[in-house]
């Protein structure tokens, strides 16, 4: 596991499961930590239908810290990750848009369970491969909006338009932007702000094609909804 005391920023939220519990893990950049474990009280469909939006719920509120991934890891001869993202798909189509997700067949219920998915680089090879999909999405996104105009490249420009009443959609900052500025407690004040409001916030590592692309652009742009 990374050092104690060290987290770094949202990347992925980890969902163990087995036949009765779900037990959820929040993946950052240095840190991998405890989250809510969620337990099913019922053997008939309902009590699986309720399972599984309680962990719906679960996600939701996780939402305002910016993770843009999720894992659901189960043993490799069961159903149940393959259960729960039907259920997803199914009635929740807002949060297969919010989020890529992907299926890992192996066991994330205890600590030890995670320590070893890291020590055999598990989640990190499910984690990059989310992480490619989602900024392919993004980039396409801003790609659209650099057309259209609807991009704002500063920390002020942003700020401004938060006190305009309008919504940001998306926000994107090189990993080397969030370093430079993660004392700076505008900086942080109005990314929160942004979370709060439903913006889709990611940091983007320097040395991969979107981040080169987002450097040339000053390492921060914004997207407004229309």
């Amino acid at each position: 596991m990374p050092k104690r005391g060290r987290r770094g920023y949202p990347t992925a939220i980890l969902i163990g499961l087995d036949p009765r519990t779900a037990n959820i893990w929040l993946v950052y950049s240095e840190s991998i930590k405890q989250g809510k474990i969620i337990t099913e009280t019922g053997d008939d469909e309902k009590s699986t239908y309720r399972h599984n939006e309680e962990i719906v719920e679960a996600i939701r509120a996780l939402i305002p810290e910016g993770f843009n991934q999720i894992i659901i890891a189960s043993a490799d001869r069961t159903r149940h990750a393959s259960n729960l993202l039907e259920h997803f798909t199914r009635s929740h189509g807002w949060l297969m848009k919010r989020f890529t997700v992907k299926e890992l067949p192996e066991k994330a219920l205890t600590s030890t369970d995670v320590i070893q998915l890291v020590k055999n680089h598990r989640i990190q090879e499910s984690l990059d491969e989310a992480i490619g999909e989602t900024r392919g999405k993004i980039m396409e996104r801003v790609e659209k909006a650099l057309n259209s105009g609807y991009v704002l490249y500063t920390i002020q420009e942003l700020s401004a338009t938060l006190y305009a009443d309008k919504v940001p959609e998306l926000v994107l900052v090189t990993d080397k932007f969030d370093t430079a500025n993660r004392s700076n407690r505008k900086f942080q004040s109005i990314i929160q702000k942004s979370k709060n409001l439903g913006a889709i916030v990611t940091i983007v590592k320097l040395n991969t094609p979107a981040g080169a692309r987002l450097e040339q652009l000053g390492g921060f742009i914004c997207v407004i909804r229309q």
